[in-house]
């Protein structure tokens, strides 16, 4: 519940409880070490803005074809509070989808839709309840294709999305692409590198990534949360937010 690095592995692992080997025996053992390595990690919140440079952001990632034994795509999310000096983790969740995708674009789409429907738009009835009105809303994709299709509501691509994960491209085009209905929420590209839903969706084969995909979900060594802080409000861009940004820092 409080160590969302933990979730992709954990997810990954039950997928095979009904067909499991020697091989998951040696990924659950990696796991169980992983965990007695890094007890010393906690999930951290920090809330440094005023209430009307807050606003929920949600960020959808998918890993095409991750899975080795099905190639089945991966999908991930995660939503946070955030502000210029605030993070504060709402829910963060990892699946493996239902259906073979023939493209990155197609794995994007469903985890977006995914996102969208579970975690995003529920949260809204309590935000509205909580904040400002007209509060900025944000959904982050690194998919600049997947954007483009949100945004114009025309899939020249994908025509076979409707049957083969029953979606339709209508629901984001209303949701995040249309000005007339979309609520007030931004549909924004967001680098790979702060993409927050990385670490639902994929393996890391780097240390230093590693390290920095937990930061980006608030999940890291205590002594470090200073450093964490002061990076993250350096690259809080300024076109997610109508309002002036604080220059100076909260801790």
């Amino acid at each position: 519940m409080a160590r969302y690095d933990l979730i992709r592995p954990v997810q990954a692992l039950a997928t095979y409880l009904h067909e499991w080997d020697s091989d998951c025996d040696l990924r659950l053992n990696r796991l169980i070490c992983y965990i007695q390595s890094t007890i010393h990690y906690r999930q951290v919140a920090w809330v440094g803005d005023d209430i009307e440079h807050l606003g929920p952001h949600l960020y959808a990632d998918a890993d095409f074809a991750g899975c080795p034994r099905t190639l089945r795509s991966t999908s991930g999310y995660h939503l946070a509070i955030e502000g210029p000096w605030t993070s504060l983790p709402q829910t963060g969740a990892s699946a493996r989808q239902t259906a073979l995708s023939n493209s990155t674009l197609e794995a994007e789409f469903a985890a977006c839709h995914l996102a969208h429907k579970k975690a995003y738009l529920p949260s809204l009835d309590l935000y509205d309840k909580l904040l400002p009105e007209g509060y900025h809303k944000v959904v982050h994709e690194d998919n600049q294709a997947m954007i483009q299709i949100a945004h114009t509501g025309i899939n020249k691509t994908m025509r076979w999305l409707s049957r083969n994960h029953g979606l339709a491209i209508r629901y984001l085009y209303e949701h995040l692409g249309n000005e007339e209905t979309k609520d007030n929420t931004e549909l924004v590209y967001t680098r790979s590198e702060w993409m927050a839903a990385d670490i639902y969706t994929k393996a890391f084969n780097s240390k230093d990534n590693w390290i920095k995909a937990c930061e980006l979900v608030n999940v890291m060594d205590p002594t470090n949360l200073r450093d964490v802080i002061r990076r993250r409000a350096a690259i809080f861009p300024v076109s997610y937010t109508h309002l002036t940004l604080p220059t100076t820092p909260y801790v």
